[in-house]
């Protein structure tokens, strides 16, 4: 077969021109899409948006440290749920094709809390994480992601989990600590025991 002849159907979307009102991105990819309203866009130069992303309606997104360039990568085919808020000091990867359902949180930083006479908010935050969804990943409803922590390849993080340990790739979390319910062992799933009353 010809070469030329494999597009994969691209040369057969419609033009594309980036909406007239939106922020001033590091970049934002073709067929891109950033639904309104927002809640808040900070630093919008340091957040990249690759090509066929979808972001919902209610997003929080913060590149919190302009100096340091692009710190919140969304790649490509990533979609990003309603009201989800993506917070980064360090870096925050969504991995192409990774899915965040409605409401999902995912920082590499919290309030640092050390000095008991003084406000939580006053005390900064924490540096040096780094979060990463990986490729084709779902992020269920209402998941947090936080801390120093990699969500796998094709991995499924259950709704309401809340993640403060590194995922597997091909496995699937849930609870509060998450933990592994199932995982692929190359040949077949393999399931967990169960949590619950001796």
């Amino acid at each position: 077969m010809d070469d030329d002849a494999s597009t994969d159907g691209l040369d057969q979307l419609p033009p594309w021109a980036p909406p007239a009102d939106l922020p001033p991105f590091a970049s934002f990819g073709p067929y891109s899409e950033l639904a309104s309203p927002t809640v808040s866009i900070e630093n919008p130069a340091g957040i990249h948006v690759g090509a066929f992303v979808r972001i919902g309606s209610y997003a929080v997104i913060e590149a919190l440290v302009p100096e340091r360039g692009v710190t919140v990568r969304i790649e490509d085919a990533a979609y990003i749920g309603h009201f989800s808020r993506i917070t980064a000091v360090g870096e925050v990867v969504i991995g192409e094709e990774a899915m965040l359902a409605d409401r999902v949180y995912v920082s590499d930083t919290g309030h640092l809390y050390e000095d008991v006479t003084q406000p939580i908010k006053r005390q900064g935050l924490r540096d040096g994480r780094r979060v990463e969804i990986g490729r084709g990943a779902w992020i269920g409803i209402g998941a947090a992601i936080v801390g120093n922590v990699r969500v796998g390849e094709n991995a499924v993080v259950g709704a309401n989990a809340v993640v403060r340990a590194d995922v597997p790739d091909f496995t699937v979390v849930a609870g509060n600590p998450a933990q592994v319910v199932r995982r692929h062992d190359g040949d077949a799933w393999q399931w967990m025991t169960p949590r619950g009353p001796a």
